[in-house]
């Protein structure tokens, strides 16, 4: 059964070194990346369509967790297994008002407030981040490692933290007892990203 766990990354066409997405998710799973999530704020939907299609097949191939970022409706239609919501998204209760499949919903998080809500609703991961400066979004809330703890004390679904992590830093954030790293640039823009998100990965005994 497919679960969120170990490394998780990003692929944001924006931030892959102009490689096409679906050839980066192919590296990054021989890596033994675990969740993918697709993010692409353009406004190609149908490009997107079809790169989430191509990447949902890779995700299943690798029994890996495939996740589109913000779009219900594309996660729906190209067969993937979730999506990831931010604050100002759909209220993932709402989300079986649009599709009766049952998905993955992940939601972004940086107050105690809101990963509180998440673990009422039915969102079924929690992102919790910043935990680092990140140049991959703007307008980012910072969250420390102790919030990534004290999630953990109270939280019942996974826990996946994300923002600014990467070699250097990642084993600080393991400790925390987080259930999944969320990573983009650290790996998508890496000399080599296989051999990155291998040794990442390493990190996790899964």
């Amino acid at each position: 059964m497919k679960d969120i766990k170990g490394i998780y990354v990003i692929i944001d066409p924006d931030y892959i070194n102009s490689e096409n997405p679906v050839d980066m998710t192919k590296k990054v799973l021989d890596g033994g990346a675990r969740v993918i999530q697709l993010r692409n704020k353009h406004d190609n939907v149908k490009e997107t369509i079809v790169w989430a299609e191509k990447i949902t097949k890779l995700c299943s191939d690798y029994n890996a967790v495939s996740i589109i970022n913000d779009r219900v409706d594309i996660a729906c239609v190209s067969g993937a297994d979730g999506v990831h919501l931010g604050q100002n998204d759909i209220y993932p209760d709402l989300v079986k008002q649009i599709t009766h499949k049952d998905l993955f919903i992940g939601t972004s998080n940086a107050l105690l407030s809101e990963i509180e809500e998440s673990e009422k609703n039915n969102s079924t991961y929690i992102a919790i981040g910043s935990v680092f400066p990140t140049t991959t979004k703007n307008n980012t809330r910072p969250a420390s490692l102790q919030m990534l703890k004290d999630a953990k004390s109270f939280c019942s679904k996974p826990i996946v933290a994300i923002g600014g992590i990467n070699q250097q830093n990642i084993e600080s954030v393991i400790e925390t007892g987080v259930d999944s790293v969320c990573i983009a640039t650290a790996i998508t823009l890496a000399k080599d990203p296989e051999k990155t998100t291998k040794s990442l990965s390493n990190y996790f005994n899964i």
